[in-house]
């Protein structure tokens, strides 16, 4: 059983789209295990998580030099967000390994995405879910994030979330 120690996060470099890939795939696969229709294991392309990467914004998350997370932060986000706040840092594909959940990693990779984004001088941190997760909704709101409204696509609605920071 993996323990709770401190993770080291680190910046995704092409050589690691495998790592990314296989990481965001496990996650959906589990989530969708659970009844949480979050993400779809085929929804994630080589081609657009190498673009993310090579761009700057996809980060691993390492225990024991082990990858055990991923998370994006971008510093725009037209799609979600039509306001598109240049005071915000955005994040997206928050996902932790199965075999590493419950251990408050996700809460790590959240901590740090608010220190990356207030040490470039933002003030709000936001990200989009699914609008019918509601568990993944309730994680959210505990970490201090305050839902902002929706977003609605053909066949799907995003729930806005922002943490003042």
């Amino acid at each position: 059983m993996p323990n709770s120690s401190q993770v080291q996060i680190v910046k995704a470099e092409s050589q690691d789209l495998d790592i990314v890939l296989e990481i965001l795939r496990e996650a959906a696969s589990w989530l969708l295990s659970k009844g949480i229709d979050q993400w779809r294991p085929e929804s994630f392309s080589r081609q657009s998580i190498d673009e993310m990467i090579k761009h700057g914004g996809v980060y691993l998350a390492k225990q024991n030099q082990q990858p055990v997370g991923t998370i994006t932060l971008q510093w725009s986000d037209r799609f979600f967000w039509t306001d598109d706040d240049t005071d915000a840092g955005y994040i997206h594909k928050l996902a932790i390994k199965p075999s590493y959940t419950g251990i408050s990693l996700g809460r790590q990779l959240l901590e740090w995405a608010e220190q990356t984004t207030k040490a470039a001088g933002k003030n709000h941190l936001r990200l989009d879910c699914m609008f019918e997760n509601h568990r993944i909704r309730q994680y959210y709101e505990e970490a201090g994030f305050t839902y902002r409204g929706e977003v609605k696509g053909v066949g799907w609605r995003a729930a806005l979330y922002e943490k003042r920071l």
